[in-house]
């Protein structure tokens, strides 16, 4: 560690996901020189799809295992490797709501972001991902809850997915092995290179620098080989955070920006549930689940979840002496969640012991609570009617549920809140952009505030939750504050 390499760049990048790779791209293209960052690895396709154990350990951020605190811990993953968490996520997408727009621009004064400006920049990313619809028969786990939905007679969608050409290896959440999938590694980053960003993986930012009010760069660590790192100083003229929401307001508090950064944190809170049905499902072997329940969003939605052996025993565990032989049935067997908007509020930290930790902490309020509960009931209910012979939730003290009774007194009494597992794969909102200076850390194209040259880009600027799966805004309103930069530096 006492190697030390000084470069410079006119912009640096930090982080390559969702935010990071538009930004990057976006950039080069207009012809900037552009650096980029990042803390994990770059791992061609022959790398993904190696199982759960390995994805941890090669891509996933503290391997998997990142806590948020609270009276209800929540356990939250994220990616840590070029194309960030798009490379272990379901590929879903949607456009950002008219509604939720509509209200981050009445709470937070977030300007030129209607539904018809921000339509050309999904659009773009749209088209560069190939989203659309699976486009072959539905594997068992989503025609069964399909049935389910039928029975209910709930509104429903199959989403829509980057992911053209899927082989339904179930390989998701371990990187796709075929390339169908199009996390950022694969959709943008080969053309970011064409246009000349350079990149450094394995490369963990300390601390931005500064002269008065302007990032003047940053100090870094970086593996250069294996059990080999040096310390390097970037110098940057601009410098745009995109390290993800955790990671992003953790970095700028670190570095003493705080101006309403790391306290505003939001998530969707997901409660899961596995379920047993008569027939062979084979869920192990097939794409997860396509369809999401929208009959009670905006506050609830019901979808399916990634299912192996090893996610089941997990799912199993909180009541593993009753339930531990059903692992054996794993054949017969899926799972589905409830995942809620999200009300409540957290904040993120750096770790006051200099270790480089992020603390993160969230509140599940009364109305999370509320509906989870009711989110519970009706997705327990659709299974059962789905012709499920028990379902077995993530929470302790409630092994089975095997009839509608059972289920149906969650939509008028509260779950017991200190007995749920809860997870979570959405958060966003710890640097939250528009024109309120009361609230927001950063203006409405992500520009921080107090600093001329210091920008944000990922989903740490989204407002508040968007009650759908973030990467489409994420991605949009990226490419939306990078044209927005192009221009300011002409």
């Amino acid at each position: 560690m006492a190697e030390a390499v000084r470069e410079r760049t006119e912009i640096l990048v930090i982080g390559s996901g969702a935010g990071g790779a538009v930004t990057a791209l976006e950039l080069a293209r207009a012809g900037r020189d552009v650096a980029v960052l990042e803390e994990g690895g770059e791992h061609p396709d022959a790398d993904y799809g190696k199982g759960s154990t390995e994805a941890m350990r090669t891509l996933y951020r503290r391997r998997g295992m990142t806590p948020i605190l609270g009276q209800v811990p929540l356990g939250y993953v994220e990616g840590a490797c070029l194309g960030g968490s798009t490379e272990i996520n379901s590929g879903f997408w949607h456009r950002t709501p008219r509604e939720v727009l509509l209200r981050w621009h009445a709470q937070f004064d977030l300007q030129h972001a209607s539904a018809e400006e921000m339509a050309p920049h999904f659009e773009w990313a749209e088209e560069r991902l190939g989203i659309g619809p699976y486009g072959r028969e539905w594997p068992k786990s989503t025609s069964l809850f399909a049935k389910g939905i039928e029975a209910m007679g709930w509104a429903f969608q199959e989403v829509p997915r980057a992911a053209p050409g899927c082989k339904s290896t179930n390989a998701c959440a371990s990187g796709c092995p075929t390339g169908a999938k199009q996390g950022m590694s694969r959709a943008l980053w080969p053309a970011a290179k064409e246009h000349g960003a350079r990149l450094v993986t394995r490369c963990r930012v300390h601390q931005l620098l500064f002269e008065r009010h302007r990032c003047i760069g940053v100090l870094a660590e970086v593996e250069v080989e294996p059990g080999r790192r040096v310390l390097a100083r970037i110098d940057a003229d601009h410098v745009v955070v995109c390290a993800g929401p955790t990671e992003t307001p953790a970095l700028l508090r670190r570095s003493g920006v705080k101006f309403h950064v790391g306290e505003t944190l939001r998530v969707h809170p997901m409660l899961k549930v596995a379920a047993r049905f008569p027939e062979t499902v084979n869920a192990h072997e097939s794409v997860l689940p396509l369809l999401q329940v929208k009959e009670f969003w905006p506050d609830v939605s019901l979808g399916g979840a990634f299912f192996t052996p090893g996610h089941l025993a997990m799912g199993l565990s909180d009541n593993w002496p009753e339930t531990n032989d059903r692992m054996a049935r794993y054949r017969s067997m899926a799972s589905y969640y409830v995942a809620v908007r999200g009300a409540g509020r957290g904040w993120v930290r750096p770790s006051v012991l200099g270790d480089g930790a992020t603390l993160i902490h969230y509140d599940v309020g009364p109305e999370d609570l509320r509906n989870l509960s009711r989110g519970f009931a009706r997705l327990c209910t659709l299974l059962l009617a789905a012709g499920a012979e028990e379902v077995l939730p993530s929470v302790r003290g409630m092994p089975s549920l095997r009839d509608e009774g059972e289920a149906i007194r969650w939509l008028d009494e509260p779950l017991p809140k200190a007995n749920l597992s809860l997870t979570t794969v959405h958060a966003f909102s710890s640097c939250p952009v528009g024109e309120r200076t009361d609230r927001c850390a950063a203006d409405s194209f992500g520009k921080v505030r107090r600093y001329e040259n210091l920008y944000v880009n990922d989903a740490s600027i989204l407002p508040d939750s968007p009650g759908v799966n973030p990467q489409g805004s994420v991605m949009a309103f990226a490419r939306r504050n990078a044209l927005h930069l192009i221009e300011r530096l002409q």
